[in-house]
């Protein structure tokens, strides 16, 4: 496994645990998954998340 998909998979991880806290400071599935999707967002647009290779041209 390369580092990016490791950085990758740490990313996912944090961003699940952020909506575990969300989720259960609340007691909602709603604020889970809301704040799943807000972190993963975050992260992908920062480019913290790279989703494949660059291709050389």
């Amino acid at each position: 496994m390369g580092a990016r998909q490791k950085l990758n998979r740490a990313y996912v991880n944090g961003a699940v645990l952020c909506g575990a806290v969300a989720g259960l400071v609340t007691e909602s599935w709603f604020w889970f998954f809301f704040m799943l999707c807000v972190c993963l967002a975050g992260s992908y647009y920062d480019g913290e998340i790279r989703p494949g290779r660059r291709r050389r041209p």
